[in-house]
């Protein structure tokens, strides 16, 4: 435990001092404004996920509320909602896997190119048409991720806006790090899991902009710590394909999970073709 407490202190440390820049200049002013993403993707291939169901739809709805903005800083609250929905192998029949929501609240510094976050999040996730494999999961952790303004989803527009018919040819990064909290048994502390620390990248290729069309390529890696000293992990490569509108994108991609042992929400060797718009 005491180790766990020692790496939360240096993160919470080194998102202060990230914080403190941002403090400078004018006051704080009352933004409530509203940006995130909605997807729809149906699984064209890969295993079936259990002995009894098959790979089905995934459908995902974020958003992020700016509440108050101090010069640089943005002090936000995030609300997201995951929901899976399971082909049995009776033709013709769905069923709804899983849900998962997330509570975030969150501050967020902007430079000039990069910008760096911290949140407290808790997450639920309820597996509904397995009940065998064990009862509902909560979460709750302090994340620190810092990365380019290209990696976050908040930017996509102004990227490729700014940057009209031509090759971009240039990668964007984001690294996170998370810490779990553990002991007394709660939705609000940990219920029904065993991780104690997440790390995550994202890198993502900006191939170029023409007429209203973006185009980039993403992979996302994350690795999970459990208190058995295990390790579970992610990877996940994207193709995107995204028309421009006033300020917001709405497209195409394909996203495929090359590598995946995360128990909670395993999704290995599943392609899906998705419609996203970014708002």
């Amino acid at each position: 435990m005491s180790i766990s407490m020692k790496r939360l202190n240096m993160i919470l440390l080194v998102g202060l001092l990230g914080l403190a820049p941002g403090l400078r200049g004018e006051g704080p002013k009352l933004v409530m404004s509203t940006q995130g993403y909605m997807l729809f993707a149906p699984h064209i291939h890969g295993r079936a996920k259990t002995s009894s169901s098959n790979a089905g739809y995934r459908m995902e709805l974020l958003g992020l509320s700016d509440i108050v903005r101090w010069n640089r800083i943005y002090a936000s609250f995030l609300t997201a909602n995951k929901t899976l929905i399971a082909r049995s192998e009776s033709a013709g029949f769905f069923k709804l896997d899983q849900l998962k929501y997330t509570l975030s609240p969150d501050i967020r510094i902007e430079f000039d190119s990069w910008l760096m976050r911290a949140s407290y999040v808790h997450e639920s996730l309820h597996t509904v048409s397995r009940s065998s494999e064990g009862s509902s999961v909560w979460m709750n952790s302090y994340q620190v991720s810092v990365g380019s303004k290209g990696s976050n989803y908040l930017f996509l527009w102004e990227e490729f806006e700014n940057n009209r018919n031509r090759f971009l040819n240039h990668i964007d990064a984001l690294l996170l790090v998370a810490v779990y909290r553990s002991g007394r048994e709660s939705i609000w502390v940990a219920k029904n899991h065993d991780y104690t620390h997440k790390i995550g990248s994202r890198l993502r290729f900006q191939v170029g902009s023409f007429n209203r069309w973006a185009f980039f390529i993403g992979s996302d890696l994350t690795a999970w710590h459990r208190e058995t000293d295990d390790w579970e992990g992610t990877g996940i490569i994207r193709f995107n394909a995204f028309r421009k509108g006033v300020k917001n994108l709405g497209g195409f991609y394909y996203r495929y999970n090359f590598y995946d042992s995360y128990r909670p929400d395993n999704e290995e060797y599943l392609g899906s073709l998705g419609f996203q718009v970014i708002f």
